[in-house]
């Protein structure tokens, strides 16, 4: 043991830890003592010797580029940053890591909810504070997850999703240009979430019979079969577009590259949902308000109930629609269980549904107008 008086009155014990020289000031030269047993204590029992309580705030900063960087996508990156910085470091970045007792979390939470915080949002940020302290946990700093013992708030959907059928979807396109009306097809017949199109789905991932989905979520790769007439849009698109070929986006957006979220959120508000009519300060005359080509109260991402609701009508089963679309079977059952509630048992072709939704619609089929 090395236990030197300071100038101040106090006494410092210091130790090795490996290769790094460590210290601790107490009190009394009788804590530092015990302080110095208890160390002993833990190198016998095959512990390691505890560091130093370090505050939340500074600690993130090991968690973000040793977990978050490696582990996490870009997009749950951005989403733990703002999470973060509006709702947890306020409350609990002064505290340091081994003072996030479950005591203290409860709390935390509940301040959370008398802050009117959506439930999924309270959530999300409990969820982070767990993935921290689990973090710590593995970096020896604390002993346990003080964070896995808190009760989360049950989360409920506060939307379900909007089921479309061949008939509402070919209704959209209707009113849409070539490269809106052909990225809606993608969405509504092949299952994909809006991400995996827009942000890296390129020519070379679509094949004769199925299309290739990188799904970063899960760090998985999926093989969608490409329905035929899903396969004549892309088709009419690609010639469209100059016959693109290799890594090249198969929508670009402006700058020929992958959308960015702001093109995203913009093609969502101003196609999907429509435009109100907006004052200008340059001119006398507002702009005139711009219809949406879709149902209010509806998102993009729902359109991939339409290729799910096409397949429980083949009677595919659910194990390989899950496989499809890139989900499990429980998450089919939970939002589809009208779907497939109310299914008849009569199968029926994909291809026969979209191409008679076309025909009502008064949609191209097969090359030639269709005029009621």
């Amino acid at each position: 043991m090395d236990v030197r008086r300071t100038y101040n009155g106090k006494w410092e014990l210091r130790w090795r830890e490996g290769s790094q020289r460590r210290s601790r000031t107490f009190d009394r030269k009788s804590d530092a003592a015990d302080f110095d047993a208890w160390l002993r204590r833990r190198r016998q029992l095959g512990q390691a010797a505890v560091h130093d309580d370090v505050k939340l705030g500074e600690f993130v900063e090991t968690y973000w580029q040793l977990h978050a960087v490696p582990n996490l996508s870009r997009s749950t990156r951005d989403l733990y940053g703002r999470v973060w910085s509006l709702h947890i470091l306020p409350r609990l970045g002064k505290y340091g890591v081994r003072e996030l007792t479950p005591k203290r979390l409860t709390r935390f939470r509940a301040e959370l909810e008398r802050a009117n915080l959506g439930t999924a949002t309270v959530v999300k940020a409990m969820t982070i504070v767990q993935s921290i302290l689990s973090f710590a946990v593995g970096e020896e700093l604390v002993e346990y997850n003080a964070a896995a013992a808190v009760t989360k708030p049950r989360y409920e959907r506060a939307r379900e999703p909007q089921i479309f059928l061949p008939l509402e979807v070919e209704q959209i396109r209707a009113s849409l240009d070539l490269r809106d009306a052909t990225l809606v097809s993608v969405l509504a017949y092949s299952g994909a979430r809006p991400e995996e199109v827009v942000c890296r789905l390129t020519w070379d991932d679509v094949g004769e019979q199925a299309i290739r989905y990188v799904d970063t979520k899960r760090h998985k790769t999926r093989h969608t079969p490409l329905l035929k007439p899903l396969a004549e849009d892309l088709k009419e698109w690609f010639l469209a577009s100059g016959r693109p070929t290799g890594k090249r986006p198969v929508f670009p957006a402006h700058d020929s590259g992958f959308w960015n979220p702001d093109d995203w959120r913009n093609w969502r508000r101003r196609t999907w949902q429509g435009e109100p009519e907006r004052q200008r300060r340059d001119r006398k005359n507002p702009n005139a308000a711009r219809p949406g080509c879709a149902p209010k109260g509806t998102r993009p991402r729902d359109l991939r109930s339409s290729y799910v609701t096409l397949r429980v009508y083949e009677g595919i089963p659910l194990t390989q629609i899950a496989r499809e679309v890139g989900t499990s079977v429980r998450m089919i059952e939970q939002h589809y269980a009208g779907v497939i509630a109310n299914w008849d048992g009569r199968q029926v072709p994909a291809e026969r549904s979209i191409r008679a939704a076309r025909k009502t619609a008064g949609r191209k089929m097969d090359g030639k107008a269709n005029v009621d």
